[in-house]
């Protein structure tokens, strides 16, 4: 019979709980079902809404945004400033680019930039707007660079 590798410093209970939290942090890094979801409901979102189906995009877009997800928030601030399956609103389109862009999203960032540059749905605030154009641009985002540019 093969010798098994005993650890003498650690007894078998020590041993087990080890394993036991190694197993643990394992699932822990693995991708959970309710993320994929999540990705999944995203994907769903944005092919309701490329076939013009705005309500169902918002209905797949809203829950991810309640949790933060970036993208969907501002998506979500899309469909209000342009009325898409919604009231246009924008106030509430301005609210969710600021949650995104307050986050980092560049996309989101640059989208407040033009709402305050703008003053659509605020008052008109091109310091504020520059500066969140900045933000994005010094993120690398394109569209950013070349508002930013053009603004010189």
């Amino acid at each position: 019979m093969p010798r098994r590798f005993q650890n003498k410093y650690l007894s078998a209970p020590a041993r087990v709980a080890i394993s036991a939290l190694f197993g643990v942090w394992l699932i822990g890094c693995a991708p959970t079902l309710h993320s994929q979801t999540f990705a999944d409901d995203f994907q769903r979102g944005l092919a309701a809404y490329d076939r013009g189906d705005y309500t169902a995009a918002r209905a797949f877009w809203q829950p991810l945004a309640d949790n933060y997800d970036l993208a969907a928030l501002r998506n979500i601030g899309h469909m209000y400033r342009l009325g898409q399956g919604v009231a246009q609103n924008q106030e509430k389109a301005a609210h969710y680019y600021a949650r995104a862009a307050e986050l980092g999203f560049a996309p989101a960032q640059f989208n407040l930039a033009v709402m305050l540059h703008a003053g659509a749905g605020m008052d008109a605030d091109k310091k504020a707007a520059r500066q969140w154009a900045q933000r994005a641009a010094n993120a690398g985002y394109a569209p950013a660079i070349a508002w930013l540019a053009a603004l010189d």
